[in-house]
């Protein structure tokens, strides 16, 4: 049995994502989840004789969200059926990468070619009143739009040679893009860690606010000032400042950063992994 792919409708195709996408504990209601995918027409049924036996999520050149329908499950001859599709239908001369591919999935990736890139978990706490002091070493304060280029430079530092390295204008984009979004309340909640001898910027937290609740926009210490607690007193900064007004605060991780075992500790919850995946076109 060949399996073939049909464009789905979008309010249907958001229902069942919703009710069959397995990681979908972390979004906040069953509102969120049918409008991850209702405004998109990307969505595409995965069709075994007259039956869906799958959903998956085709956009730029890249497979996303795969979820099977039961009683079928994903399995290789699937994802191989839904890869050389695409390969050909989009006469692809690139790598064909593969996104938010669920633990139990990737099997059937792999024995179809594709290699892991990278891994993400998604995790969240309660939040709570906590004591959020720090070494007299350091000081703390509301991050300010004057301070993208020293934010920047702390994230580029601290994330080298590491899973999250990125290019460099990568930084300097995503610290003025958060400044460009983040409401009031939730930049409260957010620090800037000063060194008092030097008096230069060496942690940076930036709370967001992603479908109605706090998200850990990014965190990080530079590797001369860690071990002192810095990210931990900024996690525990933002969880007593969200507490009045939100139950939780999200984060995404790679797999592999240091910073997961501080979430751990922190009490911060897995949800599982999300893998991404690439296959190359030889």
């Amino acid at each position: 049995m060949e399996y073939r792919l049909v464009k789905a409708d979008r309010k249907v195709f958001s229902k069942y994502f919703a009710t069959y996408y397995k990681n979908n504990w972390f979004r906040p209601s069953w509102g969120d989840l049918t409008k991850v995918l209702s405004a998109s027409d990307d969505g595409y049924w995965v069709i075994s004789g007259d039956d869906k036996a799958a959903g998956v999520y085709l956009s730029d050149n890249s497979i996303g969200l795969v979820f099977g329908i039961p009683p079928y499950l994903i399995t290789t001859k699937m994802i191989d059926d839904i890869k050389r599709h695409l390969i050909k239908s989009w006469n692809l001369t690139e790598d064909l990468h593969a996104y938010n591919v669920l633990a139990e999935q990737e099997i059937a990736f792999r024995e179809t070619g594709f290699v892991r890139v990278e891994s993400r978990q998604c995790m969240m706490r309660p939040t709570e009143e906590l004591d959020a002091s720090m070494s007299l070493n350091y000081w703390h304060r509301k991050p300010a739009i004057d301070d993208v280029s020293k934010i920047a430079e702390v994230f580029k530092e601290a994330y080298a040679n590491g899973p999250d390295e990125r290019e460099v204008g990568v930084y300097a984009d995503d610290a003025a893009r958060y400044f460009d979004v983040v409401p009031s309340k939730l930049l409260g909640a957010s620090s800037v860690v000063y060194d008092r001898t030097t008096e230069e910027i060496v942690g940076v937290c930036l709370i967001s606010l992603w479908e109605g609740l706090p998200l850990v926009y990014s965190i990080a210490v530079l590797p001369q000032h860690r071990g002192m607690g810095l990210a931990s007193a900024m996690l525990d900064r933002a969880l007593t400042v969200l507490e009045p007004d939100y139950p939780v605060l999200r984060l995404f991780v790679t797999t592999g950063n240091l910073a997961e075992q501080l979430y751990r500790k922190k009490g911060f919850h897995s949800g599982g992994e999300y893998h991404h995946l690439k296959y190359t076109i030889e």
